[in-house]
C-alpha cells in the first residue's frame, strides 16, 4: 500500500507540471550558488546536484537547527544515532560522518566521528536567524573540500551586513502534545542586527537563546526518547572594504548548550546523563581583486569542548576537546575567453585531547592542492576537471579526481554527467593503536593498520526548466571501499575496514507555479544500498518523498508539507528489523500585520505520529505533535 501511495504521489505531482498553465507573472527562479565550484553559477548549470533552501523557506518551516532546516530536501534522510533521540543527515544514504559541514566555505569540526558514533555536535554551530541560505551539493566534492566529502557537502551562507541599519527579532513559543507535562514544550529567541560603522565599515551581530524540554518514552518508563536541550549562541561580524578591490571580514561566533537525558546502565540502574558543549569559531579572511585575477586568503579556528555528568553514581564519559586550525587561500582567474581556472590550497592541523589518547593529547596535519579548470567548449557545453592532492600527516597522499559535462541541449532542457573520487582518512581515535576506552562492560581500541575510506560515483542528470516549472531527475551509482566500523563482541571491540558497499538510486525533483501565489514544491529518491554480500544496508530507506504547498495571498502565507519514509531495516541490540513507514504532515500560517509585525501559527507533526509506536527498533524518535506561535518584528 504503501509503495502504491508513494507511485500515486510521484506521478501526480510530474503529471501537474505537464498539465501546469502560463501565467503572466509565475516564475520558477533558479538560485545562484558557489559550493559547487567556488564561484558563483547558476544551480540549474552547476556541475552536480544541488539544492537550495533559502531565508524565506527556512523561515516557513520553523526550524531551531540545521538537522530541522535541511530535512525533506531531496537525497537527504535522517538517520537515528541512538542517543536521545539524536539525528544523523545522510546524503545518498552515506554515514553522516561522510557529510562535511561548511559555514561559509570554512570546514565544521568532525566532532561527529572523532568524539563517537552518537554525536550530532557538527550541526548546530550559528544562530539559525544568522543563516541567508543552505546550499547541499550531493556526490563526493573531495576535489574542493578535501576528506570527509564523500557524501557531498552542506554550505551554510551566512546573511551579510546590510548598509543601512537593519535588525529584527522572533519569540518562538512550542506547546507538545506529549503524554507528560511540559513533553517537548520550550521557547526560541531569536536577534539580528547589522548597519554601517562608516562607508567602508558594517558590522553584523546576531544571537539566540531557546530550551526545548525532552520528551519520555513511550515504551521505556523513566527513560527519556529525546533529550531535553538549552542553548545560547552568539555570532559578530565585520565586513572591511578598504577600496573597490579589497575586502576584510572578520568573524567570531561562541556557543553553549546543556543537554540530558534519563536511561540506565545495562544492568537497569537509572541515572541523568547531562553533556555540557561549548562551540567556538574564530575567522579573518580577505577577498580581493588582482587585475582579472579574484584572490581569497583566510585563517579560522574551530573548538569544540565536550563535558558529561552523570547522576546516581554513574561514571561519566572523559572529558573531550577538538581544536582544529586552518589556513586556506584560493585564486581563480580567466584563462583565454573559454576557460576559468580555480586553484588552492589548505593546511589544516587537528587536535584532539582525551585521557585515553597517549600523553592525553593526539595531533594530525593535513596538506593539500586543488585544481579546477572550467572550460566552454561551445555556448552550449560546459566541461569541469579538477583535481586535489591531499598529503595526511599519516596516511599519506591520496589524488581526488572530479570530471563533469553540462550541456544545454535545448532552451528548456539541460544534461548533466559527472565523476568524483573521495576519501575519508580515520581519525585520530581510530588509528591510535594507544587508544582505549573502557566503560562498564564496553571496551574499544584503536588500530594503526586502518585504510582510508574511499569512493568513486558515477552521475547522470537533466533539468527541464520553463517560466513555471522546473523538473530534475538524477541517477547515481556510489561505489564505496574501506569502511570503518567497530567490529568483535560487545567487550571488545576494534576499529577495523570491514566492507565494501554500493549506493545506488534515482532522484526527481519538481518546483511548480501552478498559479499566481501558488507553489507546489516536490522530491522523491529511491535508495538501493547494499553490501560486497548483496546484503541491504541499515538506516538506509528506499523511499524518502517530500512535498510541500505554498499558498501567498496579499499579507498572508499558508503552507502545507509532508515528508514520508518507508523500506528501511534498522539494527537494535543486534537484531535487524524491517520498521515500517511513517508520513510526517506540517502546516503554518502567517500574517503580516504591518511592514514591521509578522506573526505566524504552526503544527509540526500535524498527525502525532510516534515511532516508538511503529517500532522499538527505531534510534531516534519525532516531537509529539507541537503547535508553534511565532511573533517577529523587524526594522
Amino acid at each position: 500500500m504503501q509503495k502504491k501511495l508513494l507511485a500515486i504521489v510521484i506521478a501526480s505531482t510530474i503529471n501537474s507540471v505537464w498539465a501546469v498553465s502560463p501565467t503572466e507573472d509565475n516564475n520558477v527562479l533558479d538560485d545562484v550558488i558557489v559550493s559547487a565550484t567556488r564561484s558563483e553559477i547558476n544551480t540549474a548549470e552547476a556541475p552536480a546536484s544541488v539544492t537550495v533552501i533559502n531565508h524565506q523557506d527556512i523561515e516557513k518551516k520553523g526550524a531551531e537547527n540545521i538537522v530541522d532546516i535541511i530535512r525533506g530536501t531531496t537525497g537527504v534522510t535522517l538517520q537515528g544515532i541512538g542517543t536521545g533521540g539524536r539525528k544523523g543527515i545522510s546524503l545518498r544514504g552515506m554515514s553522516s560522518k561522510h557529510t562535511l559541514m561548511l559555514i561559509d566555505g570554512k570546514r565544521i569540526s568532525s566532532s561527529n566521528d572523532n568524539f563517537g558514533p552518537n554525536t550530532d555536535y557538527q550541526y548546530d554551530w550559528i544562530p539559525v536567524g544568522n543563516i541567508e541560505r543552505v546550499e547541499i551539493v550531493r556526490g563526493p566534492m573531495s576535489v574542493l573540500y578535501g576528506a570527509d566529502a564523500l557524501g557531498g557537502v552542506i554550505n551554510i551562507i551566512t546573511r551579510k551586513p546590510s548598509k543601512k541599519m537593519h535588525g529584527n527579532i522572533k519569540l518562538t513559543g512550542y506547546m507538545a502534545n506529549g503524554d507528560h507535562a511540559h513533553d517537548g514544550d520550550g521557547h526560541a529567541v531569536n536577534f539580528n542586527l547589522s548597519g554601517s560603522v562608516n562607508q567602508q565599515l558594517q558590522f553584523s551581530v546576531g544571537g539566540l537563546q531557546s530550551r526545548r524540554e525532552s520528551v519520555e518514552s513511550k515504551l521505556k518508563q523513566g527513560q527519556s526518547a529525546i533529550e531535553g536541550r538549552d542553548k545560547q549562541q552568539l555570532a559578530l561580524g565585520f565586513d572591511w572594504q578598504p577600496n573597490a578591490k579589497n575586502n576584510i571580514k572578520l568573524e567570531y561566533t561562541i556557543g553553549q548548550e546543556d543537554r540530558w537525558y534519563d536511561t540506565q546502565t545495562r544492568r537497569k540502574k537509572g541515572y541523568q546523563s547531562q553533556y555540557d558543549i561549548n562551540r567556538k569559531q574564530a575567522s579573518l579572511g580577505w577577498k580581493g581583486k588582482l587585475g582579472e585575477m579574484d584572490a581569497s586568503l583566510r585563517v579560522y579556528k574551530n573548538s569544540i569542548d565536550i563535558v558529561n555528568k552523570a547522576t546516581n553514581g554513574v561514571r561519566a564519559t572523559p572529558k573531550q576537546k577538538l581544536d582544529d586550525t586552518t589556513f586556506d587561500g584560493s585564486l581563480s582567474f580567466p584563462l583565454g575567453q573559454k576557460q576559468l581556472i580555480t586553484t588552492g590550497f589548505e593546511h589544516r592541523k587537528e587536535t584532539l585531547t582525551h585521557k585515553r589518547l597517549k600523553g592525553g593529547k593526539g595531533n594530525i596535519t593535513f596538506k593539500s592542492l586543488y585544481l579546477q579548470d572550467e572550460i566552454d567548449l561551445s555556448d552550449n557545453l560546459l566541461v569541469t576537471l579538477g583535481a586535489r592532492l591531499d598529503d595526511h600527516e599519516t596516511f599519506g597522499k591520496e589524488t581526488s579526481p572530479r570530471a563533469s559535462i553540462v550541456w544545454n541541449a535545448t532552451d528548456h532542457l539541460i544534461l548533466k554527467s559527472s565523476y568524483g573520487h573521495g576519501f575519508r582518512a580515520p581519525n585520530i581515535k581510530q588509528s591510535s593503536a594507544d587508544y582505549v576506552f573502557s566503560l562498564g562492560t564496553i571496551n574499544i581500541k584503536g588500530n594503526p593498520n586502518l585504510k582510508p575510506e574511499t569512493n568513486d560515483a558515477f552521475e547522470v542528470g537533466a533539468n527541464y526548466h520553463a517560466k513555471n516549472y522546473s523538473v530534475d531527475v538524477s541517477i547515481f551509482d556510489n561505489k564505496v571501499k574501506n569502511l570503518i566500523d567497530l567490529t568483535g563482541p560487545i567487550n571488545n571491540r576494534t576499529y577495523k575496514n570491514v566492507r565494501e558497499a554500493r549506493l545506488k538510486g534515482i532522484e526527481l525533483a519538481s518546483n511548480i507555479a501552478l498559479r499566481k501565489g501558488l507553489k507546489l514544491t516536490s522530491s522523491y529518491q529511491y535508495l538501493n544500498a547494499k553490501d560486497a554480500d548483496g546484503q541491504r544496508l541499515k538506516h538506509r530507506p528506499q523511499h524518502t518523498l517530500s512535498s510541500g504547498l505554498t499558498w501567498d495571498k496579499n499579507s498572508w502565507q499558508v503552507y502545507l508539507g509532508a515528508e514520508h519514509v518507508s523500506g528501511q531495516i534498522i539494527e537494535h541490540n543486534r537484531v535487524s528489523t524491517d520498521v515500517a513507514g511513517y508520513t510526517l504532515w506540517n502546516a503554518r500560517i502567517s500574517k503580516s500585520l504591518n511592514k514591521h509585525m509578522d506573526l505566524a501559527l504552526g503544527i509540526d507533526n500535524v498527525t502525532n505520529v510516534r515511532l516508538e509506536d511503529k517500532s522499538s527498533a527505531f534510534l531516534h524518535e519525532e516531537y509529539p505533535r507541537t503547535v508553534r506561535l511565532e511573533l517577529k518584528g523587524q526594522f
